[in-house]
């Protein structure tokens, strides 16, 4: 639950600042209900999620948070994740996934555990953020007199 509030802020934060979204595109009532900046929308949700799961004995969220969470969420995979512009880098964006995995295939970097190495590096390049993930890519690929 507390990767799905961060990941949704962070990629609506990184998204802007791509050109992907403009702030206005943002559904207005799940913004109204959780803020209108990232820091904001993070603080609602976790506050919520204390407040609900405390009284619940289970880690549960509001109704009313919950739902513009929800909401929030099918919009970015209609806008972002699954949009035009994500659609458009497909390619790119594989070169880049399929370049790290053969990376980490060949060359684990220490400390990732899992059931194979297949895995194991599947969850290594999930656990990325954006930013870390082009870093990884241009130290592999841009020669340093480049960079």
């Amino acid at each position: 639950m507390i990767d799905r509030v961060a990941y949704i802020n962070h990629d609506i934060d990184d998204a802007i600042r791509a050109g992907v979204l403009d702030p206005t595109d943002l559904p207005s009532d799940p913004i109204v209900s959780l803020g209108d900046t990232g820091s904001k929308r993070i603080d609602t949700l976790v506050h919520d999620l204390v407040e609900h799961s405390a009284s619940a004995g289970e880690i549960v969220q509001g109704d009313e948070v919950g739902s513009a969470m929800a909401r929030l969420r099918e919009f970015m995979f209609d806008h972002v994740y699954l949009g035009r512009a994500a659609r458009a880098e497909g390619e790119r964006i594989e070169t880049v996934i399929r370049t790290l995995f053969e990376h980490y295939a060949a060359e684990p970097p220490p400390g990732i555990e899992g059931a194979s190495e297949a895995e194991r590096v599947v969850d290594y390049l999930a656990g990325m953020t954006d930013r870390f993930c082009i870093r990884e890519f241009e130290a592999l690929t841009v020669p340093r007199s480049f960079a």
